[in-house]
């Protein structure tokens, strides 16, 4: 790999007098992709540039969970550094001919921050760093909430990223499509009897709330997706191969149901305005409910369900026998109980 990313480099600046891949190594985490990180020791007329990359890439068909294009993720980058004030990695490379690294790819700036989200909550030794953490996370999230789509998504490359049917000329539409995609996904992620999760399907459709303004949503806003330095500030928001057009609601609703998940406390953190929801709902103007908020908690979890629970089936089936997917069934039924709940259904509880 390190000569293929050589070689990659080598063409990509042929200006170089000379590019070394060092470090090297396999960054643990992640479903969907495969990533490395490295360093490219660039030399030009004898100086030498160090820069810290990332090359993330995807996996092979057959055991790929999230089925999105690392260009369109390329270009989004560039359009969200190049109009906003956003922080997020500069993308190099998308490189989609999977002669080149075994499957499409591509190569990210590697930013400076700490991913350690636990060390900000219930003790840990940044906790006096939440609230500037939590309130930049919301103002940013505001942000690309306002943001023109036909900046960020100017050839309409994310109004349906993941090619199943998402129809975004409206809101309407948009949401409609989104419940067909998730019902009809229903038979390619049955791998057991799961009728909690088509009731939550059909629940999301018939409780449709009102319309909001589709924009550009990261897709996976969440405790694990940003980086924050030691003063407290955010350094970049991650992983924005599920971006989309969407209703904003969704991101706010994902990190809700994440926060509580992770044993985090993003949305309490927030003192400003009457805390997260009521600081964002300044910024912006959307005027988002509590009772709106538990509903896109909902329809974010289904969003994810439909390609995990689909991955899974492909594994009980023995299409493949990746062992990441065998673990993945482990946090996929604990979110069934957050479906559950939810939805108000009786939880069981301890005692005599």
């Amino acid at each position: 790999m390190r000569e293929q990313l050589q070689e990659f480099l080598a063409r990509q600046w042929p200006d170089a007098d000379e590019i070394v891949v060092e470090e090297f190594a396999v960054i643990a985490g992640g479903y969907s992709r495969e990533t490395f990180r490295f360093d490219a020791h660039v030399t030009r007329g004898g100086a030498r540039t160090i820069l810290p990359m990332i090359l993330r890439k995807d996996p092979p068909p057959a055991v790929g969970i999230l089925h999105t294009s690392r260009e369109t993720e390329h270009n989004l980058l560039q359009n969200v550094r190049k109009h906003t004030t956003i922080p997020v990695s500069e993308s190099h490379f998308a490189e989609m001919d999977p002669g080149t690294f075994g499957q499409p790819a591509m190569l990210v700036e590697r930013v400076r921050g700490s991913g350690e989200v636990s060390a900000l909550f219930n003790g840990g030794r940044n906790e006096h760093l939440a609230e500037r953490v939590a309130t930049e996370l919301c103002e940013y999230l505001a942000q690309l909430h306002m943001a023109d789509p036909k900046l960020l998504n100017p050839r309409g490359e994310i109004d349906d990223p993941r090619g199943v049917g998402i129809d975004a000329s409206s809101w309407d539409r948009y949401m409609d499509s989104t419940f067909e995609y998730y019902i009809d996904g229903y038979s390619k992620s049955d791998f057991d009897a799961l009728p909690l999760v088509m009731d939550a399907y059909l629940t999301i459709r018939r409780l449709k709330p009102r319309p909001l303004p589709l924009r550009v949503v990261h897709g996976d806003f969440n405790p694990a997706n940003f980086l924050y330095d030691e003063e407290g500030h955010v350094t970049a928001l991650i992983d924005w191969e599920n971006s989309r057009m969407g209703d904003p609601r969704e991101d706010l609703g994902w990190m809700m149901q994440m926060d509580v998940l992770s044993n985090t406390n993003i949305f309490g953190s927030v003192k400003v305005d009457g805390g997260f929801l009521g600081h964002y709902n300044k910024i912006t103007g959307f005027g988002v409910t509590e009772d709106e908020l538990n509903y896109f908690r909902l329809f974010g979890t289904a969003n994810i369900a439909v390609p995990v629970l689909s991955a899974l089936k492909r594994r009980v089936e023995k299409e493949h026998e990746e062992l990441l997917h065998l673990y993945i069934i482990q946090p996929s039924m604990v979110s069934l109980m957050a479906f559950a709940q939810l939805m108000g259904y009786p939880i069981p509880t301890g005692g005599a």
